[in-house]
């Protein structure tokens, strides 16, 4: 049986549940907005670093990526300074191609590569057949025909074409080139029979000429009034009459062949990969 104390607090909170006033309803309101309120700015103000810290960490791993490239190419550049300065103050190898013109015929019957080394004051000659069998490229490198390296000239007058046919050839790069009139070459030597020079240009053995003559300092001489890319402190250098003269030769590594009737020289693949290992 329920007392009547129980009876009244049981009207007394049912009275309390059931007076929910404007006033409580505004406060409770107020509270639950800004406990909304509250949320959103904590969670706002946790999110908000997320976005710069993301960035940097992109920022980051991108540079990370292009570290090794800077590297490459910063050490690509200090050796090509290397070579370009060792060459300028006359250290190390500089390759000089001496073309002699057959300027009638628009042809260069005689080509000589001479690869210099400034630190042994010595010098490797290899003088090229005329009817040597090769791949003729163009002033800009690009590659064309086979075809003798005499008849380089007569396709492109430029004298980078044949610097570059030769280059590709021995596969190794030339730095100066220098262009004069055959004539020249063999007044030096004292030539003047049309014979004696077919002859010589058919054997081969102009470096041997010049260097039994002792004739290697004045032909240096002689370029300097000709068309060369030589800077004057190179040329200087090449111009020592203490440079020692090495000819290497080139019969024995020679085969006679023809294509479509047409007569060529070329170099057996061993010899060629020997000869590019000793210049």
């Amino acid at each position: 049986m329920v007392s009547k104390f129980e009876k009244e607090l049981s009207s007394y909170l049912n009275q309390e549940d059931l007076s929910f006033t404007k006033d409580d309803r505004e406060k409770t309101f107020n509270k639950i907005h800004s406990q909304t309120t509250t949320q959103y700015h904590n969670k706002s103000s946790f999110t908000r670093p997320i976005v710069p810290i993301m960035a940097t960490i992109a920022v980051f791993i991108l540079a990370i990526a292009l570290i090794p490239s800077f590297i490459l190419n910063e050490k690509q550049n200090s050796e090509a300074d290397k070579s370009i300065t060792s060459a300028e103050e006359g250290n190390g190898d500089s390759v000089l191609l001496l073309m002699g013109e057959d300027a009638d015929r628009h042809r260069n019957p005689f080509n000589l590569l001479l690869t210099f080394n400034f630190d042994k004051e010595s010098v490797k000659v290899v003088s090229l057949p005329r009817d040597l069998h090769v791949d003729r490229y163009n002033a800009e490198g690009e590659k064309f025909e086979k075809t003798k390296l005499l008849h380089v000239g007569a396709h492109d007058n430029d004298p980078a074409a044949s610097v570059k046919t030769v280059s590709h050839y021995l596969d190794i790069p030339i730095d100066y080139y220098a262009l004069m009139p055959m004539e020249e070459i063999f007044q030096l030597l004292g030539i003047d029979d049309e014979n004696k020079i077919y002859e010589i240009e058919e054997q081969n053995s102009l470096a041997n000429l010049l260097e039994k003559d002792q004739k290697f300092p004045e032909l240096m001489e002689l370029i300097s009034h000709h068309q060369t890319n030589l800077t004057e402190d190179i040329f200087n250098q090449m111009e020592k009459k203490s440079n020692q003269y090495d000819i290497i030769q080139l019969e024995e590594g020679l085969n006679n062949i023809f294509e479509d009737e047409i007569y060529y020289v070329e170099l057996e693949p061993s010899f060629l990969e020997k000869l590019k290992n000793d210049l």
